[in-house]
């Protein structure tokens, strides 16, 4: 494992200077990249909320499951405890969660037959593993509009022979646009993963849009998920949910706000929202019991902000640096070019773009306009870096 990633910091290296691109010529996406849509009804009890989207999704989400296991196994057959524990705390876990997030994972597990201690394994796992770029922008006349890629599964085994990470390639399949629906209207969207209740991605038409970035820290996710499972402290929120929470209830782009800059959170996390008004942007920067900084769209004169998995007002790593040059192709498109179509031309170049990268989502609070597409990082294009 520390071979193969010596390896990929070189090939990183190399490729962050050779592999930077400003694309204009990506959109529109191909009609076998949109992502599928389905519904979710609130007004359904919870075990039966996902029972459409689960038994249709049922062998991709039992594959996922399985290729974890085996993962974890490969790395030493001792972590067989690890497994075990799966199996005897996490569904018990099930019952300590908010209403109505334990109810609507045994719903999951009944549908697709998968153990209920897999399913919250599923459903809690993306609190640690998540590298994001997202971007909020606003043009000349105050449009705003909200973007971002989705990059998962870093360390989660590296294909050798196709170069690629084979947790990203099993999560791609399981990609699915999701409405919720209440009293027969549309409540809010997200861009997800078929059974996973939590919320990465999404938008209530209006109101406001959002995207999660991991923030790397030493007190990750796994330590809230630790102290939620044993009940040391659960006076906290996860941090998906608590996006779904904002999405259900929230009537106005300053509450979601101030509840997600103050909410304790299991996870230390980067939040950016985007509102239907000119000036209504922000990334707030979180560590697990408050706000370490709020930055609003238009400090420093600038029409767009963008957060990556790093603190924005300190310089990347060398070997992550995606910031960089989507500032640079961000200000090469220009405030008159803000449209889902520059947007994506910026999210589908390099390095932007790279391996780990499942999908590209964009946004508009104004209307609620959610586009999803399947991202693809294919070398024979260009040389593409693995994170």
């Amino acid at each position: 494992m520390f071979r193969t990633i010596v390896i990929l910091v070189a090939i990183f290296s190399i490729q962050g200077i050779l592999g930077e691109q400003c694309l204009n010529d990506q959109w529109p996406p191909k009609s076998d990249r949109i992502v599928p849509t389905h519904v979710v009804n609130l007004d359904l009890p919870p075990t039966e909320r996902w029972k459409e989207v689960a038994t249709i999704y049922k062998p991709a989400i039992i594959d996922l499951v399985d290729y974890i296991k085996k993962f974890v196994l490969s790395i030493s057959p001792e972590l067989q405890f690890l497994i075990s524990l799966v199996d005897t705390k996490l569904p018990a876990m099930a019952d300590t969660l908010p209403a109505p997030y334990g109810d609507e994972m045994k719903g999951i597990s009944q549908a697709t037959g998968v153990p209920l201690g897999e399913i919250v394994l599923y459903n809690i796992f993306y609190e640690i593993f998540t590298l994001c770029t997202s971007i909020v922008a606003q043009d000349q006349n105050g449009n705003i509009l909200h973007g971002r890629n989705l990059d998962f599964g870093l360390l989660l085994g590296w294909d050798m022979l196709n170069n690629t990470w084979t947790l990203s390639e099993k999560l791609r399949p399981l990609i699915t646009q999701i409405n919720f629906t209440q009293n027969g209207q549309v409540l809010f969207k997200i861009t997800s993963f078929a059974g996973y209740i939590g919320v990465i991605t999404g938008i209530r038409p209006g109101v406001f849009s959002i995207s999660m970035n991991e923030r790397y820290g030493l007190k990750g996710g796994y330590i809230g998920l630790i102290e939620w499972i044993f009940n040391i402290n659960r006076k906290q929120s996860f941090v998906t949910f608590a996006m779904r929470d904002m999405l259900t209830t929230a009537e106005s782009y300053d509450q979601a706000v101030k509840y997600l800059a103050e909410v304790k959170l299991s996870a230390p996390c980067y939040y950016i929202l985007a509102g239907p008004k000119a000036g209504q942007g922000v990334i707030i920067t979180r560590s697990r019991n408050g706000s370490d900084d709020i930055k609003a769209l238009g400090k420093d004169n600038l029409w767009f902000l963008i957060e990556t998995n790093y603190d924005n007002w300190k310089k990347p790593p060398f070997y992550d640096d995606r910031v960089t040059p989507c500032i640079k192709c961000m200000q090469t498109k220009g405030e008159n070019q803000v449209t889902f179509e520059s947007l994506f031309n910026v999210f589908s170049s390099r390095p932007m773009l790279n391996k780990l990268t499942v999908y590209t989502a964009l946004m508009e609070p104004a209307t609620g306009r959610l586009e999803s597409y399947w991202q693809y990082c294919r070398d024979e294009d260009a040389p593409c870096a693995p994170w």
